[in-house]
C-alpha cells in the first residue's frame, strides 16, 4: 500500500485558509468594528484641521490607537496558521487584546514612527528623481530597508503574542530574522502581495466615491486585515520558533561546557498565577508547551507552579499556627 502524499506548503496554507474562512472572516469583524470607527474618526478630524483637505501624515497617527486590537488579530490567526483544530475566535481575540494591550500600544508608537519616517523617505527621493541619477540608487536601497522593516514589524507582532519576551529581546530577534530569515519574509510578501492585488480588483470597479468607500469598508471589515496577516503568519511561524529553540539550546550548551549553569530563559512568562497548573502532568524538559497564550517551556511552567504552591503552603502553616 502507497504512503500518502506528502501535502506541499502552498497546499497547506489554501487549505487551512478555506477550512477556517469563517473565523477569518469573524476574526476580521471584531478588529474592523474599533478600527473603523477610529478610522472614520481620524478622517473628519483631519478634514476639519486641514480646512477639508487631507494630510497623510496626520492620517498615519491612527495606527497607534488601532493597534492593540491587531493583537486578537494575529493571535488567533496564528492559531489557525499553525493548525489548531479548535480556534475559540472570540474568547482568543479578547484575550490577545487584554494581555497585550499595553504593549501593541507601544508597537503602535513604533509602528507609526516607522510610517511615518518611510512615507517622507521614499517621497523625498520621488522628488529628488528629476535632479539625480543617484536618487534611483537611493531610492532603491530606501525601499530595500522600509521592506526590512516591514518584516521585523512582521515579527514584532508575532513574538509579542507568543512569547514574553523583555521588550529588548523582542525588538533584537524581530529586527534580526528581519534579514536572517529572508526566504520565508520573501515568501510571505509575495503571498501578502497577492492577496492585496486580488482585493485591489474589487477596488477598481469602484466608479463613485461612495461606491469606493463601501467596498474599501466591506474589504477592510470581512476580510483584509486577517487574511493578510495569515499571509505572512503561516510562511515565517514555524521557522521563528525553531530558531529561537535553537538559540536557547545553543545558549544551554555553552554554559555547560563553561561549567555554569544556564542562564535563565528569557523567554520568561510574567503571570504570576500558577494556581491551576497540574504538575503531575509536567515534565522537568525543555519542551515547549502554551500556557495561557504563551509559549514557554515545561520545566519553566513547573519550576514557578512549585514555587507558587510552596510559598502558599507555608503561608497556610503560619496562619495555622
Amino acid at each position: 500500500m502507497g504512503s500518502e502524499r506528502k501535502k506541499m506548503r502552498f497546499e497547506i496554507f489554501f487549505s487551512r485558509f478555506f477550512t477556517n474562512l469563517p473565523k477569518i472572516l469573524l476574526t476580521d469583524l471584531l478588529f474592523a468594528i474599533p478600527s473603523l470607527l477610529f478610522i472614520f474618526g481620524f478622517y473628519f478630524l483631519n478634514r476639519m484641521l486641514f480646512n477639508g483637505g487631507i494630510s497623510v501624515l496626520f492620517s498615519l497617527i491612527v495606527i497607534i490607537p488601532i493597534f492593540p486590537f491587531y493583537s486578537g488579530v494575529v493571535q488567533v490567526v496564528r492559531n489557525i496558521a499553525r493548525g489548531d483544530s479548535d480556534v475559540k475566535v472570540i474568547p482568543c481575540f479578547f484575550n490577545a487584546l487584554k494581555s497585550n494591550f499595553l504593549l501593541f500600544l507601544l508597537h503602535g508608537v513604533v509602528e507609526c514612527a516607522i510610517a511615518v519616517m518611510s512615507y517622507l523617505a521614499i517621497s523625498f527621493y520621488i522628488n529628488m528623481l528629476s535632479q539625480h541619477p543617484i536618487m534611483y540608487v537611493l531610492l532603491f536601497f530606501c525601499i530595500i530597508i522600509v521592506m526590512l522593516l516591514l518584516y521585523a514589524s512582521w515579527y514584532i507582532c508575532l513574538l509579542s503574542v507568543t512569547y514574553d519576551l523583555p521588550i529588548r529581546y523582542l525588538y533584537k530577534n524581530s529586527f534580526l530574522m528581519s534579514f536572517g530569515e529572508l526566504k520565508n519574509n520573501m515568501i510571505g510578501i509575495f503571498a501578502f502581495i497577492v492577496a492585496f492585488a486580488v482585493f485591489f480588483t474589487f477596488v477598481i470597479f469602484a466608479q463613485s466615491p461612495l461606491l469606493l468607500i463601501i467596498v474599501l469598508s466591506a474589504l477592510w471589515a470581512l476580510l483584509v486585515p486577517a487574511t493578510l496577516t495569515f499571509c505572512y503568519v503561516f510562511f515565517i511561524y514555524d521557522g521563528m520558533v525553531d530558531i529561537l529553540q535553537s538559540k536557547q539550546d545553543l545558549e544551554a550548551e555553552k554554559a555547560i561546557e563553561k561549567g555554569a549553569q544556564p542562564q535563565p530563559n528569557p523567554v520568561a512568562e510574567t503571570i504570576t498565577d500558577f494556581s491551576d497548573v497540574d504538575i503531575s502532568k509536567l515534565r522537568d524538559t525543555d519542551d515547549f508547551i502554551y500556557f495561557n497564550g504563551k509559549m514557554m517551556k515545561q520545566s519553566t511552567v513547573l519550576r514557578l507552579a512549585k514555587e507558587q504552591q510552596n510559598k502558599q503552603t507555608s503561608s497556610e502553616e503560619d496562619n495555622d499556627e
